[in-house]
């Protein structure tokens, strides 16, 4: 009976892997695109305060915004100048289709 048992489930494991690797390849691939769009995110961010610091000390807006792009090109980058700061944008596109796009904004008070 043992014998028959085992025969009816031969195919059982190599379906099992079938569904299981693709949707570990899926997960790992989510967790790579999350960790990369946070380092996008932190790096725009970061740029974004510096590119703002520039344009308050005098620094010409394009060649700012031209050192932005160099440095996130995956930003939308845009200068707001506020009667108190100047304020730079930064528009990342997101990870997956789903989603939606985040904006990084800082400022610099003038």
């Amino acid at each position: 009976m043992l014998c028959q048992s085992s025969r009816d489930e031969r195919g059982l494991v190599t379906a099992e892997l079938a569904i299981a690797i693709p949707a570990l390849i899926l997960v790992v691939g989510l967790v790579v695109g999350a960790i990369r769009w946070s380092m996008d995110a932190i790096s725009a961010t970061s740029v974004a305060a510096e590119t703002a610091r520039k344009i308050v000390r005098g620094e010409p807006e394009q060649s700012s915004l031209a050192a932005s792009e160099q440095s996130v090109p995956e930003g939308d980058w845009s200068v707001r100048l506020e009667p108190l700061e100047v304020c730079v944008d930064a528009r990342l596109p997101p990870p997956l289709p789903l989603m939606g796009h985040v904006t990084v904004t800082q400022c610099a008070p003038r």
